[in-house]
């Protein structure tokens, strides 16, 4: 065998969570390996929407013009009733919080096709298609797989962490006997994914169709396809469901015929809602699908994964190169799955909305939402409890959180930079951590102790200049005010952000910027007081 190479990261699978935490890799410098099983990308059409934070994480790799580029943004999602009218719907316009709109569309093949052509920024990325890998085992500093082809001799590898992005069924998570609780669905979903040969003359919006008697949905996507889905009712053989003949006269009955549309694709699935115990056992972290799985109805599934890869690639980061303790990682489960709680909540309420069995419940349901809707700011309310922010559960942040910034991803403004170049805050953060001071260098409000830490960390430390897009050296100008206004509304003067955009703390004027909780401190120095105890959070 082989002596086995050595890799800050081991990534297996490349599907979305997969390429999203390589490009996130690449760009930290982390000498990478992605094993992927497949030769190619899969080209079925499998999830379709990406909400607005998910966007957020894009950008952050530095692809959301090359992703964008075929997707449909800002799409309105309708629930439509029985009277085929929609009784509900969720807006197009941008949020504050993110700068993105909600609901977004995007052909898979298309997506996963731009984040993969990202990694050719990146000669520290390697990629092994055709190969699958298999635990071999862990060490006090790496994790070894055994990847196998079948036309080469196996190799082993090692690598100091490994994020298994392998999906649902996870071989990886299945080898370290990880529990996958929850339940699944009774009914089946029958799925058509077909190529539009001419204009359909239908609505752009996506719609839930309501119906008691068989719910579906109605998606257009973009590259020139569209997409029904409906439910197979008890009773019913999907195979026969899923017949040519069957499914022309379904269509049929939506107006649509040879003529319209080509099928490319057919398929049944059944919805699950599952998480994995554990998403850390020692050295391998489970990402996406390979963590959590939950019903399609708020096209959350995606999003998590792009925010678990958001979350952990810059935590590992930091443990590879001795800047924070190896229990950093721990954070990563307890940060993000009350997050994923939340979202798995919120599908299944849409889910409970979409598949009402009974018609006395569904025409009440119709009723009352229609005429909810009418009343003013009911609707308003009624967005902004679907679309607010959920913050980021205990971790890697302070133990008091003393403003309501904390947690939650910096506001999403446009700021200037020297030489008048207006660009997206994340895009001028960079992608390691930010002190920003309004109108005062944050450094001001350190002791020396404190900067070294931060600078070790290597923390950029910016002004920021209101009302200004006239700036020089480390000064960041907020010509709309958007900083300005958030900071003052929540009555702070700093701001320490994340590397995944996450604001960290925020302190008012003549309060102390503290060091960071989880630094590894230099020779010679004091652990900083409330730091993890690595000790007390490892899950070997």
């Amino acid at each position: 065998m082989p002596e086995a190479e050595v890799y800050d990261v081991i990534i297996v699978g490349f599907g979305p969570s997969g390429a999203a935490a390589a490009n996130a890799a690449g760009a930290l410098g982390l000498r990478t390996l992605v094993v992927e099983r497949d030769l190619a990308i899969f080209d079925r059409q499998r999830a379709i929407a990406l909400d607005d934070e998910a966007l957020r994480v894009i950008r952050g790799l530095g692809l959301i013009d090359e992703v964008t580029a075929h997707m449909h943004l800002g799409v309105t999602a309708r629930f439509v009733g029985m009277d085929g009218k929609p009784f509900l719907a969720t807006p197009s316009a941008p949020t504050t919080y993110t700068g993105y709109p909600l609901a977004n569309f995007f052909h898979q093949p298309a997506l996963e096709h731009a984040l993969r052509e990202g990694l050719l920024r990146f000669p520290n990325v390697e990629i092994r298609a055709g190969w699958t890998a298999s635990l071999v085992g862990q060490g006090t500093h790496a994790v070894t797989l055994q990847l196998t082809h079948e036309q080469q001799q196996p190799v082993n590898v090692s690598g100091h962490y490994v994020l298994a992005c392998d999906g649902g069924s996870s071989p990886l998570r299945k080898q370290l006997g990880i529990p996958f609780a929850g339940t699944s669905y009774a009914e089946q979903w029958m799925d058509v994914q077909a190529r539009v040969k001419r204009p359909l003359h239908r609505s752009p919006h996506f719609d839930f169709v309501c119906s008691p008697q068989r719910p579906g949905v109605r998606c257009p996507c973009p590259c020139g396809y569209y997409r029904w889905e409906w439910r197979i009712n008890p009773g019913e053989d999907a195979d026969t469901m899923l017949s040519e003949d069957n499914i022309w006269r379904m269509l049929a009955a939506e107006g649509v015929t040879p003529d319209d549309i080509e099928i490319a694709r057919t398929w049944c699935y059944t919805f699950h809602v599952r998480k994995a115990q554990r998403w850390r056992v020692g050295r391998v972290l489970l990402l996406g699908d390979a963590a959590h799985v939950m019903p399609p109805f708020a096209g959350q599934g995606i999003s998590g994964a792009f925010r678990d890869a958001a979350n952990v690639v810059w935590k590992v980061d930091a443990v590879v190169r001795g800047r924070a303790h190896d229990a950093l990682l721990d954070t990563y489960q307890t940060e993000r799955e009350p997050h994923h709680d939340a979202m798995t909540r919120r599908a299944v309420t849409f889910g409970k909305i979409v598949m009402t069995q009974r018609p006395s419940v569904a025409w009440l349901r119709d009723k009352v939402l229609r005429a909810a809707t009418r009343i003013p700011g009911v609707m308003a309310a009624l967005v902004r409890r679907v679309g607010a922010p959920t913050p980021l559960g205990p971790g890697c942040l302070p133990p008091q959180r003393k403003s309501g910034m904390v947690g939650y991803l910096v506001p999403p403004a446009r700021v200037t930079l020297p030489g008048a170049r207006s660009v997206y805050i994340d895009d001028a953060l960079g992608n390691g951590w930010a002190i920003l001071g309004l109108d005062a260098d944050p450094r001001d409000t350190m002791d020396e102790s404190t900067v070294r830490a931060w600078d070790r960390f290597g923390a950029r430390f910016l002004t920021i200049r209101p009302g200004t897009s006239v700036v020089e050296g480390d000064e960041l100008g907020d010509p709309t005010g958007q900083l300005w206004d958030a900071m003052v509304a929540h009555g702070v003067n700093y701001l320490v952000v994340r590397p995944d955009r996450y604001v960290y703390a925020a302190t008012e004027h003549g309060q102390e910027i503290g060091m960071p909780m989880f630094a590894q401190p230099e020779h010679g120095e004091s652990t900083p007081l409330g730091i993890l105890n690595p000790a007390s959070h490892r899950n070997e």
